[in-house]
């Protein structure tokens, strides 16, 4: 065999310098004007197929590899050019890939005598490219169906569909064959259901899981942190719960769908550290797609839409009632004012006196119904609200419901000119339990209080038809309460009677300036209902 070594030398520092080169783990290759090898390093020779090397063409010994680009004539370019190439080779046997840069040796004329050729193994980060390619591919097969298509299938139909792809690729792609898939459910707050289980004990299929951090395995551990975890170790892992036999790690990463989570992706392997921190980035890829895929085939928007439609038959159950005794009271008022209509014109009277008194009764009787079947049709949407759970908007969303559970089931009257203020204030509140009644004036708002009991008031400091510090004064003489739950409203200076002034003097703790904001209105709320709850407990 040629010698392969650089031309000896007694110089110490050369000679360190030549044992540097040849077993540094990158290939250098020194390469005539005609692509003949001169010289290599060990690495090279490790790659290459033959012993042959010196005076061989250089692509001949690494068994004639593919060239990937970008340049596909590394030594041609060089030559015309003079500036170093690159390129990626593909060696067919063993599948390896390497990434080939080429400089030029210059002599005193600028004339390139020779190559030096520098190879670098990037197959690992070649593959994981390829995989990432190949990952993204399957993420977009699995939500490739057309609307029409969607429109016409089942839900279960669906389901099915994304079953048999998801299985497919993730055997294919990922190769795993021991998954578990569970999406939220939207009939059971926080439950989570399988959608896919492949290889799993069927105990752990049928095991209840929640998104709650304890008791509830690694994913509802997941699915309440919206975070991904790697268990390495089932014997030391507080949270790990098996789901298959003699599991020894897994991967677990959250279904996110715009930063919320929907469910979970886990993945369990009987080999001690079967995964590391890039497979459970994989997985994060694959689970974002499966994710998608969930949300464009409306899985869940079906089940949102078919408790939808359960919640609407049972909403109108249980308003049926109301509101049709509502319109038989219309109707028997109605039928009172005609009757009074055709009294004699020769009565006495007493008889037109009887007559107007017996139609003030039965108006006065029809309004009291009218106003009761209101405000159960109100209590039940309350009741309902506490079920189904809905979505806050963004503002109150931001306020946790827990905090001001003493506000549900309250009912606040407020008081206000500016007739646009009682439904916002209404919407507010309705995700808080409470029910709210507008009047523009005290007055109305006096004639309310006789038929109604209210647990807080919202005055205005300024009211149409009297001053709101008489209002309050007026108020508390009907009510006889030790503590009147009742919040001023105004805009910032806007207290010329300096209304709120006497009114903290009087014992007045709520005050509210608009535009107030949720959190303002709320705590004041909550401080005169359980101000008034506390202090009126102990005056009876």
């Amino acid at each position: 065999m040629t010698d392969l070594t650089l031309p000896q030398t007694t110089d110490s520092e050369n000679i360190q310098e030549q044992k540097v080169l040849e077993n540094i783990p990158t290939a250098l290759v020194w390469v005539g004007i005609d692509q003949k090898i001169l010289w290599c390093n060990r690495q090279f020779r490790d790659w290459c197929d033959t012993d042959h090397l010196i005076n061989n063409r250089f692509y001949i010994p690494l068994g004639r590899p593919e060239l990937r680009g970008p340049d596909f004539c590394p030594f041609d370019t060089i030559r015309r050019t003079h500036k170093p190439t690159f390129t990626v080779l593909c060696q067919k046997n063993p599948g390896r890939f390497l990434n080939m840069s080429v400089m030029p040796v210059l002599d005193g004329d600028d004339n390139i005598v020779n190559f030096v050729v520098e190879l670098r193994d990037v197959t690992n980060q070649y593959q994981e490219e390829v995989f990432k390619i190949k990952l993204r591919e399957a993420g977009k097969e699995l939500a490739d169906i057309t609307q029409n298509d969607i429109a016409k299938l089942s839900s279960m139909e669906r389901i099915n569909i994304l079953r048999a792809k998801i299985t497919r690729y993730t055997k294919e792609i990922l190769k795993y064959d021991t998954v578990e898939i569970r999406i939220l459910s939207q009939r059971e707050s926080g439950l989570l259901e399988p959608l896919l289980a492949l290889g799993m004990a069927d105990a752990a299929v049928k095991r209840k899981l929640y998104a709650k951090q304890e008791g509830n395995g690694i994913t509802g551990w997941v699915a309440y942190h919206g975070k991904s975890y790697l268990m390495e170790d089932p014997s030391e892992d507080i949270f790990y719960i098996e789901g298959i036999p003699g599991a020894q790690s897994s991967i677990t990463a959250p279904l996110l769908y715009h930063g919320k989570v929907i469910g979970t992706f886990n993945v369990e392997s009987r080999q001690r550290n079967a995964f590391n921190e890039s497979d459970l980035r994989r997985l994060e890829v694959y689970a974002a797609d499966v994710a998608y895929a969930i949300h464009t085939l409306e899985l869940i928007s079906f089940e949102e839409k078919d408790i939808a439609f359960k919640s609407i038959e049972t909403l109108y159950c249980d308003i049926y009632a109301p509101l049709n005794l509502t319109l038989g009271e219309c109707t028997m008022l109605q039928q009172a004012l005609l009757e009074s209509a055709v009294v004699s014109p020769h009565a006495t009277a007493e008889e037109l006196q009887a007559a107007i008194y017996n139609l003030r009764e039965k108006i006065e009787e029809g309004i009291r119904t009218i106003q009761d079947n209101t405000r159960n049709i109100q209590n039940v949407f309350q009741k309902h609200v506490a079920t189904i759970t809905p979505e806050l908007p963004r503002e109150e969303s931001e306020i946790d419901c827990n905090s001001y559970e003493i506000l549900r089931n309250k009912r606040i009257l407020m008081i206000d000119a500016d007739e646009s203020l009682g439904p916002h204030l209404s919407r507010l509140l309705f995700y808080y339990g409470c029910t709210v009644e507008a009047v523009a004036d005290g007055s109305n708002a006096l004639k309310m209080l006789e038929t109604t009991q209210y647990d807080a008031f919202i005055c205005n400091v300024k009211i149409p038809d009297m001053s709101a510090y008489a209002f309050y004064e007026m108020v508390c003489n009907v009510l006889k309460l030790k503590f009147v739950p009742f919040i001023y409203m105004t805009g910032y200076g806007h207290d010329g009677g300096h209304v709120m002034t006497r009114a903290k003097t009087a014992g007045v703790k709520g005050y509210i300036f608009k535009p107030f904001k949720l959190p303002q209105l709320l705590s004041n709320l909550k401080l005169v209902i359980t101000t008034a709850e506390e202090q009126n407990a102990t005056q009876n």
